[in-house]
Protein backbone atom coordinates (compact mmCIF):
# COMPACT_ATOMS: atom_id res chain seq x y z
CA UNK A 1 0.00 0.00 0.00
CA UNK A 2 1.46 3.27 -0.99
CA UNK A 3 1.84 6.39 1.26
CA UNK A 4 -1.10 8.25 -0.05
CA UNK A 5 -3.63 5.08 0.20
CA UNK A 6 -2.76 4.75 4.06
CA UNK A 7 -2.92 8.05 4.78
CA UNK A 8 -6.27 8.18 2.88
CA UNK A 9 -7.08 5.21 4.68
CA UNK A 10 -6.46 6.35 7.90
CA UNK A 11 -8.55 9.88 7.36
CA UNK A 12 -12.10 7.53 6.22
CA UNK A 13 -11.11 5.33 9.52
CA UNK A 14 -10.99 8.09 11.70
CA UNK A 15 -14.02 9.64 10.02
CA UNK A 16 -16.19 6.31 10.60
CA UNK A 17 -14.34 5.69 14.02
CA UNK A 18 -16.23 8.60 15.84
CA UNK A 19 -19.27 7.79 15.90
CA UNK A 20 -18.33 4.14 17.47
CA UNK A 21 -16.08 5.36 20.62
CA UNK A 22 -13.95 8.69 21.22
CA UNK A 23 -10.88 6.51 22.29
CA UNK A 24 -10.73 4.28 19.11
CA UNK A 25 -11.19 8.02 16.93
CA UNK A 26 -8.77 9.49 19.11
CA UNK A 27 -6.16 6.82 17.99
CA UNK A 28 -6.75 6.43 14.97
CA UNK A 29 -6.39 10.54 14.57
CA UNK A 30 -2.71 10.44 16.47
CA UNK A 31 -1.88 7.38 13.62
CA UNK A 32 -3.19 10.04 11.30
CA UNK A 33 -0.84 12.65 12.51
CA UNK A 34 1.75 10.44 12.13
CA UNK A 35 1.10 9.60 8.61
CA UNK A 36 1.40 13.21 8.14
CA UNK A 37 4.41 13.60 9.76
CA UNK A 38 5.90 10.36 7.13
CA UNK A 39 4.52 12.64 4.04
CA UNK A 40 6.10 15.70 5.59
CA UNK A 41 7.42 16.91 2.44
CA UNK A 42 4.36 15.49 0.58
CA UNK A 43 1.85 18.00 1.99
CA UNK A 44 1.46 21.69 1.09
CA UNK A 45 1.40 23.44 4.79
CA UNK A 46 0.85 26.00 3.52
CA UNK A 47 -2.44 25.55 2.50
CA UNK A 48 -2.89 26.05 6.24
CA UNK A 49 -3.10 29.78 5.61
CA UNK A 50 -3.38 30.11 2.33
CA UNK A 51 -7.04 28.62 1.95
CA UNK A 52 -10.19 29.65 3.65
CA UNK A 53 -8.73 27.64 7.01
CA UNK A 54 -6.07 30.44 7.61
CA UNK A 55 -8.13 32.60 9.68
CA UNK A 56 -10.33 29.57 11.07
CA UNK A 57 -6.59 28.52 12.52
CA UNK A 58 -5.42 31.53 13.42
CA UNK A 59 -8.17 32.54 15.66
CA UNK A 60 -7.53 29.35 17.27
CA UNK A 61 -4.55 29.94 17.58
CA UNK A 62 -4.74 33.10 19.53
CA UNK A 63 -7.07 31.56 21.43
CA UNK A 64 -4.58 28.51 22.54
CA UNK A 65 -1.83 30.76 23.37
CA UNK A 66 -4.07 33.02 25.57
CA UNK A 67 -5.44 29.85 27.21
CA UNK A 68 -1.81 29.00 28.17
CA UNK A 69 0.14 32.32 28.65
CA UNK A 70 -3.43 32.74 31.13
CA UNK A 71 -1.74 29.22 33.21
CA UNK A 72 0.95 31.53 34.46
CA UNK A 73 -0.67 35.03 34.64
CA UNK A 74 -3.48 33.62 36.11
CA UNK A 75 -2.18 33.31 39.80
CA UNK A 76 -3.43 29.80 40.19
CA UNK A 77 -0.85 28.06 38.72
CA UNK A 78 -1.41 24.64 36.69
CA UNK A 79 -4.14 22.79 38.60
CA UNK A 80 -5.02 19.90 36.14
CA UNK A 81 -2.23 19.45 32.98
CA UNK A 82 -4.47 16.72 32.03
CA UNK A 83 -7.68 19.22 31.37
CA UNK A 84 -5.48 20.37 28.43
CA UNK A 85 -6.22 17.13 26.67
CA UNK A 86 -9.84 18.37 26.43
CA UNK A 87 -8.80 20.58 23.25
CA UNK A 88 -6.80 17.72 21.35
CA UNK A 89 -9.15 16.64 18.98
CA UNK A 90 -9.32 20.50 17.54
CA UNK A 91 -5.62 19.76 16.12
CA UNK A 92 -8.06 17.43 13.54
CA UNK A 93 -9.33 20.54 11.93
CA UNK A 94 -5.54 21.93 10.78
CA UNK A 95 -4.77 17.48 10.41
CA UNK A 96 -7.39 17.21 8.44
CA UNK A 97 -7.31 20.27 6.55
CA UNK A 98 -3.34 19.60 5.65
CA UNK A 99 -4.25 15.74 4.54
CA UNK A 100 -6.27 16.88 1.58
CA UNK A 101 -3.64 18.34 0.09
CA UNK A 102 -2.02 14.96 -0.40
CA UNK A 103 -4.55 12.65 -1.30
CA UNK A 104 -7.55 12.55 -4.34
CA UNK A 105 -10.80 14.35 -3.62
CA UNK A 106 -12.45 11.04 -3.54
CA UNK A 107 -10.75 10.36 0.09
CA UNK A 108 -12.49 13.22 1.14
CA UNK A 109 -15.80 11.99 -0.08
CA UNK A 110 -15.07 8.68 1.59
CA UNK A 111 -14.41 10.04 4.84
CA UNK A 112 -17.82 11.82 4.46
CA UNK A 113 -19.83 8.93 3.95
CA UNK A 114 -17.94 6.59 6.12
CA UNK A 115 -18.93 9.02 9.27
CA UNK A 116 -22.81 9.24 8.03
CA UNK A 117 -22.91 5.53 7.69
CA UNK A 118 -21.05 4.88 11.03
CA UNK A 119 -23.17 7.50 12.91
CA UNK A 120 -26.36 5.50 11.58
CA UNK A 121 -25.43 2.16 12.59
CA UNK A 122 -25.37 4.18 16.18
CA UNK A 123 -28.42 5.61 15.57
CA UNK A 124 -29.65 1.95 14.68
CA UNK A 125 -28.56 0.45 17.74
CA UNK A 126 -29.84 3.67 19.95
CA UNK A 127 -33.10 2.88 18.59
CA UNK A 128 -32.53 -1.07 19.43
CA UNK A 129 -31.31 0.45 23.10
CA UNK A 130 -34.44 2.63 23.58
CA UNK A 131 -37.19 0.21 22.33
CA UNK A 132 -35.67 -2.63 24.40
CA UNK A 133 -34.51 -1.23 27.25
CA UNK A 134 -30.84 -1.92 26.86
CA UNK A 135 -28.37 -0.81 29.24
CA UNK A 136 -25.08 -2.81 28.84
CA UNK A 137 -23.01 0.58 29.33
CA UNK A 138 -24.13 1.01 32.71
CA UNK A 139 -21.67 -1.83 33.84
CA UNK A 140 -18.91 0.88 32.72
CA UNK A 141 -19.86 3.89 35.48
CA UNK A 142 -20.77 1.81 38.37
CA UNK A 143 -18.62 3.86 40.30
CA UNK A 144 -19.76 7.38 38.24
CA UNK A 145 -24.02 7.56 39.01
CA UNK A 146 -23.65 10.80 37.30
CA UNK A 147 -22.26 9.12 34.06
CA UNK A 148 -24.27 6.06 34.72
CA UNK A 149 -27.86 8.97 34.70
CA UNK A 150 -26.84 9.82 31.10
CA UNK A 151 -27.94 6.52 29.57
CA UNK A 152 -31.49 7.21 31.63
CA UNK A 153 -34.68 9.11 30.44
CA UNK A 154 -34.21 12.12 32.55
CA UNK A 155 -37.02 11.26 35.31
CA UNK A 156 -37.54 8.11 34.61
CA UNK A 157 -34.33 6.19 35.53
CA UNK A 158 -36.20 2.71 34.14
CA UNK A 159 -35.98 3.45 30.92
CA UNK A 160 -32.95 4.18 28.09
CA UNK A 161 -32.39 6.49 25.80
CA UNK A 162 -31.13 6.56 22.32
CA UNK A 163 -27.93 6.53 23.52
CA UNK A 164 -25.71 4.70 20.96
CA UNK A 165 -22.20 3.26 21.06
CA UNK A 166 -21.41 6.00 23.46
CA UNK A 167 -23.92 5.21 26.08
CA UNK A 168 -24.52 8.78 26.75
CA UNK A 169 -27.57 11.05 25.85
CA UNK A 170 -25.61 14.25 25.33
CA UNK A 171 -22.30 12.46 23.50
CA UNK A 172 -25.19 10.97 21.07
CA UNK A 173 -27.19 14.17 20.34
CA UNK A 174 -24.98 16.36 20.09
CA UNK A 175 -22.74 13.98 17.59
CA UNK A 176 -26.17 12.87 15.42
CA UNK A 177 -27.04 16.59 15.30
CA UNK A 178 -23.67 17.10 13.15
CA UNK A 179 -24.51 14.14 11.04
CA UNK A 180 -28.26 15.51 10.68
CA UNK A 181 -26.48 18.96 9.58
CA UNK A 182 -24.58 16.86 6.95
CA UNK A 183 -27.89 15.43 5.12
CA UNK A 184 -30.26 18.31 5.30
CA UNK A 185 -27.36 19.84 3.41
CA UNK A 186 -27.44 17.39 1.02
CA UNK A 187 -31.07 17.83 0.66
CA UNK A 188 -31.23 21.10 0.21
CA UNK A 189 -28.02 22.31 -2.06
CA UNK A 190 -26.71 18.98 -3.48
CA UNK A 191 -27.92 17.49 -7.02
CA UNK A 192 -29.06 14.45 -6.02
CA UNK A 193 -30.67 11.48 -8.17
CA UNK A 194 -33.78 10.15 -6.81
CA UNK A 195 -32.99 7.11 -5.76
CA UNK A 196 -30.13 8.58 -3.38
CA UNK A 197 -32.38 11.28 -2.74
CA UNK A 198 -34.86 9.25 -0.88
CA UNK A 199 -32.32 6.65 0.72
CA UNK A 200 -30.16 10.24 2.89
CA UNK A 201 -34.10 11.48 3.50
CA UNK A 202 -34.50 8.01 5.28
CA UNK A 203 -30.97 7.82 6.70
CA UNK A 204 -31.94 11.79 7.90
CA UNK A 205 -35.59 10.44 9.59
CA UNK A 206 -33.82 7.50 11.37
CA UNK A 207 -30.96 10.46 12.65
CA UNK A 208 -33.88 12.68 13.64
CA UNK A 209 -35.92 10.35 15.58
CA UNK A 210 -32.73 8.78 17.37
CA UNK A 211 -31.61 12.67 18.41
CA UNK A 212 -35.51 13.22 19.95
CA UNK A 213 -34.84 9.91 21.87
CA UNK A 214 -32.13 10.99 23.45
CA UNK A 215 -34.20 13.28 25.44
CA UNK A 216 -31.48 16.52 25.19
CA UNK A 217 -33.44 19.71 24.95
CA UNK A 218 -30.32 21.35 24.08
CA UNK A 219 -29.42 19.75 20.57
CA UNK A 220 -33.40 19.56 19.58
CA UNK A 221 -33.22 23.41 19.96
CA UNK A 222 -30.05 23.53 18.17
CA UNK A 223 -31.26 21.52 14.57
CA UNK A 224 -34.45 23.54 14.72
CA UNK A 225 -32.59 27.03 14.53
CA UNK A 226 -29.58 25.77 12.40
CA UNK A 227 -32.35 24.25 9.99
CA UNK A 228 -34.68 27.41 10.01
CA UNK A 229 -31.04 29.32 8.85
CA UNK A 230 -30.46 26.57 6.18
CA UNK A 231 -33.89 26.76 4.97
CA UNK A 232 -33.55 30.74 4.26
CA UNK A 233 -30.44 29.81 2.30
CA UNK A 234 -31.67 27.44 0.28
CA UNK A 235 -33.38 27.72 -4.07
CA UNK A 236 -36.90 28.42 -3.47
CA UNK A 237 -37.28 25.39 -5.81
CA UNK A 238 -36.65 23.33 -2.34
CA UNK A 239 -37.34 25.77 -0.19
CA UNK A 240 -41.24 24.65 -0.06
CA UNK A 241 -40.52 21.02 0.39
CA UNK A 242 -38.08 21.57 2.87
CA UNK A 243 -40.45 23.69 5.37
CA UNK A 244 -43.31 21.09 4.67
CA UNK A 245 -40.58 18.71 6.55
CA UNK A 246 -40.05 20.96 9.23
CA UNK A 247 -43.59 21.15 9.85
CA UNK A 248 -43.53 17.09 10.02
CA UNK A 249 -40.62 17.16 12.16
CA UNK A 250 -42.15 19.70 14.56
CA UNK A 251 -45.25 17.60 14.84
CA UNK A 252 -43.57 14.08 15.53
CA UNK A 253 -41.98 16.44 18.73
CA UNK A 254 -45.03 17.06 20.21
CA UNK A 255 -46.59 13.72 19.00
CA UNK A 256 -44.45 11.93 21.76
CA UNK A 257 -45.39 13.05 25.00
CA UNK A 258 -42.67 12.46 27.12
CA UNK A 259 -39.78 14.28 24.65
CA UNK A 260 -43.05 16.59 24.54
CA UNK A 261 -42.81 17.51 28.36
CA UNK A 262 -39.04 17.48 27.95
CA UNK A 263 -38.83 20.25 25.16
CA UNK A 264 -41.08 22.21 27.17
CA UNK A 265 -39.45 21.59 30.39
CA UNK A 266 -36.68 24.00 28.50
CA UNK A 267 -38.00 27.02 30.04
CA UNK A 268 -39.20 26.07 33.42
CA UNK A 269 -37.83 27.52 36.50
CA UNK A 270 -35.80 24.72 37.45
CA UNK A 271 -33.89 24.75 34.64
CA UNK A 272 -33.30 28.54 34.40
CA UNK A 273 -32.38 28.34 38.40
CA UNK A 274 -29.41 25.41 37.63
CA UNK A 275 -28.05 27.14 34.86
CA UNK A 276 -28.43 30.49 36.25
CA UNK A 277 -26.45 29.21 39.55
CA UNK A 278 -23.68 27.72 37.33
CA UNK A 279 -22.89 30.96 35.07
CA UNK A 280 -23.01 32.81 38.55
CA UNK A 281 -20.24 31.18 39.59
CA UNK A 282 -18.30 31.33 36.07
CA UNK A 283 -18.90 35.77 36.31
CA UNK A 284 -17.61 35.80 39.48
CA UNK A 285 -14.34 33.69 38.74
CA UNK A 286 -14.20 35.96 35.72
CA UNK A 287 -14.45 38.91 38.00
CA UNK A 288 -11.57 37.55 40.22
CA UNK A 289 -8.88 36.46 37.20
CA UNK A 290 -10.27 38.90 34.22
CA UNK A 291 -7.52 38.05 32.08
CA UNK A 292 -8.06 34.18 32.45
CA UNK A 293 -7.45 31.04 34.73
CA UNK A 294 -5.89 29.24 32.57
CA UNK A 295 -6.30 25.77 30.53
CA UNK A 296 -7.07 22.81 32.58
CA UNK A 297 -7.72 24.97 36.03
CA UNK A 298 -11.61 26.29 35.50
CA UNK A 299 -12.66 22.77 37.11
CA UNK A 300 -10.24 22.84 39.60
CA UNK A 301 -10.75 26.38 40.87
CA UNK A 302 -14.73 27.15 40.71
CA UNK A 303 -15.60 24.19 43.30
CA UNK A 304 -14.48 26.47 46.01
CA UNK A 305 -16.96 28.90 44.65
CA UNK A 306 -19.68 26.59 44.88
CA UNK A 307 -18.51 25.76 48.20
CA UNK A 308 -19.83 29.26 48.88
CA UNK A 309 -22.77 29.37 47.84
CA UNK A 310 -24.10 26.16 47.15
CA UNK A 311 -21.83 23.21 48.85
CA UNK A 312 -24.28 20.64 47.63
CA UNK A 313 -24.24 21.05 44.11
CA UNK A 314 -22.86 18.52 42.05
CA UNK A 315 -22.47 19.71 38.13
CA UNK A 316 -19.00 21.58 39.35
CA UNK A 317 -17.40 21.23 35.87
CA UNK A 318 -17.09 23.90 33.00
CA UNK A 319 -19.85 26.89 32.84
CA UNK A 320 -22.38 25.37 30.20
CA UNK A 321 -21.61 28.01 28.18
CA UNK A 322 -18.70 28.57 25.48
CA UNK A 323 -18.27 31.48 25.68
CA UNK A 324 -17.81 32.05 29.24
CA UNK A 325 -15.79 29.06 29.04
CA UNK A 326 -13.55 31.05 26.62
CA UNK A 327 -13.36 34.13 29.09
CA UNK A 328 -12.89 32.21 32.38
CA UNK A 329 -9.97 29.99 30.86
CA UNK A 330 -7.83 32.62 28.06
CA UNK A 331 -9.50 35.73 28.84
CA UNK A 332 -10.94 38.84 26.97
CA UNK A 333 -8.75 38.53 24.43
CA UNK A 334 -8.90 34.73 23.81
CA UNK A 335 -12.29 34.80 23.74
CA UNK A 336 -12.33 37.54 21.15
CA UNK A 337 -10.11 35.08 18.91
CA UNK A 338 -12.26 32.25 19.99
CA UNK A 339 -15.36 34.26 18.58
CA UNK A 340 -13.22 35.60 15.28
CA UNK A 341 -12.50 31.80 14.67
CA UNK A 342 -16.24 31.08 14.55
CA UNK A 343 -17.37 33.61 12.87
CA UNK A 344 -14.42 33.36 10.12
CA UNK A 345 -15.33 30.06 9.29
CA UNK A 346 -19.45 30.90 8.89
CA UNK A 347 -18.79 33.75 6.91
CA UNK A 348 -16.48 31.76 4.43
CA UNK A 349 -19.40 29.10 4.10
CA UNK A 350 -21.57 31.35 3.71
CA UNK A 351 -19.58 33.07 0.65
CA UNK A 352 -19.05 29.95 -0.94
CA UNK A 353 -22.89 29.39 -0.87
CA UNK A 354 -23.35 32.87 -2.55
CA UNK A 355 -20.58 32.89 -5.21
CA UNK A 356 -20.21 28.84 -6.37
CA UNK A 357 -22.50 26.48 -8.54
CA UNK A 358 -21.16 23.47 -7.92
CA UNK A 359 -23.13 21.19 -6.10
CA UNK A 360 -20.27 19.39 -4.25
CA UNK A 361 -19.11 22.51 -2.80
CA UNK A 362 -22.32 23.92 -1.86
CA UNK A 363 -23.36 21.27 0.16
CA UNK A 364 -20.14 21.00 2.04
CA UNK A 365 -20.70 24.61 2.79
CA UNK A 366 -23.69 24.40 4.11
CA UNK A 367 -22.72 21.34 6.21
CA UNK A 368 -20.59 23.89 7.64
CA UNK A 369 -23.41 26.85 8.34
CA UNK A 370 -25.30 23.97 9.86
CA UNK A 371 -23.02 22.40 12.29
CA UNK A 372 -21.17 25.67 13.30
CA UNK A 373 -25.29 27.09 14.20
CA UNK A 374 -25.76 24.24 16.19
CA UNK A 375 -22.58 24.02 17.98
CA UNK A 376 -23.21 27.68 19.33
CA UNK A 377 -26.67 27.11 19.98
CA UNK A 378 -25.88 23.81 22.04
CA UNK A 379 -23.00 26.03 23.50
CA UNK A 380 -25.53 28.57 25.25
CA UNK A 381 -26.30 26.20 27.89
CA UNK A 382 -23.93 23.03 27.60
CA UNK A 383 -20.04 22.47 27.89
CA UNK A 384 -20.40 21.13 24.03
CA UNK A 385 -17.22 20.48 22.86
CA UNK A 386 -15.69 19.15 26.33
CA UNK A 387 -16.81 15.83 25.40
CA UNK A 388 -13.94 14.43 23.27
CA UNK A 389 -16.63 12.82 21.27
CA UNK A 390 -18.33 15.71 19.89
CA UNK A 391 -15.37 17.86 19.71
CA UNK A 392 -14.17 15.12 17.32
CA UNK A 393 -16.80 14.83 15.21
CA UNK A 394 -17.22 19.13 15.30
CA UNK A 395 -13.18 19.39 14.59
CA UNK A 396 -13.66 16.68 11.76
CA UNK A 397 -16.61 18.48 10.24
CA UNK A 398 -15.02 22.09 9.75
CA UNK A 399 -11.53 20.39 8.58
CA UNK A 400 -13.60 18.55 6.10
CA UNK A 401 -15.77 21.44 5.15
CA UNK A 402 -12.64 23.91 4.81
CA UNK A 403 -11.06 21.01 2.73
CA UNK A 404 -13.88 20.87 0.49
CA UNK A 405 -14.30 24.83 0.18
CA UNK A 406 -10.18 25.37 -1.03
CA UNK A 407 -10.61 21.84 -3.57
CA UNK A 408 -14.10 23.03 -4.54
CA UNK A 409 -12.39 23.49 -8.60
CA UNK A 410 -11.91 19.92 -8.72
CA UNK A 411 -14.58 18.26 -11.07
CA UNK A 412 -17.80 16.97 -9.77
CA UNK A 413 -18.47 13.49 -8.80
Amino acid sequence: MTRERWHGTLLVLTAAAIPIGEGLALGLGAALALVAVWRWRELRWSSLATSPAGPVLAGLAVWAACGLVAIVIGGEGWQKPAELGRWAPLLLVPLVVVSATGVPAVWLDRAAKAFVMALAVACFFGLVQYLFNVRPGEALWRSDAGLAAQGRIPGDASHTVAGGFYFHRLRMAHVTALGVGLLVARQLFAVLGRRRRFVELGLLVVMSVTLLLTYTRGAVLAVAVAALVSVTLASRRVRLAAIAGLVCAALATVAIPSVRERVVSSGSQEASDVRSLIWSQAIDLIADHPFGIGFGNYAAVVGRYFDAVEPGFASRTYPHNIWLAAWAEAGPLGMGAYVFAYTAFLLACLRHLKAVRNSRGRAAAGTGVFGVIAVLVIGLTHDVLFHNAVALAFSGLVGLTLAFLARDAAPEA
